[in-house]
């Protein structure tokens, strides 16, 4: 009898090759929508819907083999000095014509456009596509990222004008999730975030390590993502 095969390479294969057929589905759905925009405004709109959830299927594989790789020691951060301007912009430019078939108005404010700091870009560039992928499900009509210091390190925020995070999820990430804490009802799993935590926590500076919050905003009630890094 041959050897059996490792499960863990056999989801790590298997991954791979449904993010490639993620990756094509997008692709055909691109094209198909720049073809129709505009005389049928409203199957564009449900086709930028069907991307926004295949988008969200990607995350959820990407977290999937990232976790896999930190479980099995083979996840290797790559730190870079890289313009923050420029990592937004790449989390962002792939949902302009998502966000411009629902609707929804992008702001981007930055202290210094010349910010310059030293992240795993690929990284971090996932951790915002997946906190806007969410927001954008959940936003009236604005989303808005912010990047500042603060606290003697880099800060992003990305708000929205939606009804704001509940409470469960807020006390989710009061704590350090582990296995038995990640839920399957209602359709979140919490997997998401706690990935994007493990991604801000390999950010380190002496005793300084990266973290995620999520906050309401004081005045309109939207939600709130804040990652900052030392």
């Amino acid at each position: 009898m041959s050897n059996p095969v490792d499960m863990h390479t056999i989801m790590a294969a298997t991954v791979h090759d449904v993010k490639n057929a993620l990756s094509l589905i997008d692709n055909e759905l691109r094209e198909v929508i720049d073809s129709i925009h505009e005389r049928e405004p409203d199957s564009t709109l449900k086709l930028n819907r069907l991307r926004l959830e295949a988008g969200r299927i990607n995350n959820d594989l990407v977290h999937m083999l990232g976790l896999y790789r930190m479980n099995t020691d083979t996840f290797r951060p790559d730190f870079d000095e890289v313009l923050i301007e420029d990592v937004i912009h790449d989390a962002t430019s792939r949902y302009q014509q998502t966000l411009e078939s629902l609707g929804i108005h992008l702001g981007i404010e930055l202290e210094d456009s010349d910010i310059a700091w030293v992240i795993d870009p690929v990284l971090i560039e996932g951790v915002l596509a997946n906190i806007l992928t969410n927001s954008i499900r959940y936003t009236k009509d604005r989303l808005d990222f912010r990047a500042f210091m603060a606290d003697g390190g880099l800060c992003i925020t990305l708000t929205d004008n939606g009804e704001g995070y509940p409470a469960k999820m807020m006390n989710f990430m009061s704590e350090t999730p582990n296995q038995g804490e990640l839920s399957f009802q209602n359709g979140s799993t919490g997997l998401g975030l706690y990935f994007c935590q493990q991604i801000a926590q390999l950010h380190r500076q002496g005793d300084a390590e990266g973290y995620i919050k999520l906050t309401n905003h004081p005045e309109h009630g939207g939600a709130v993502f804040t990652l900052w890094l030392p």
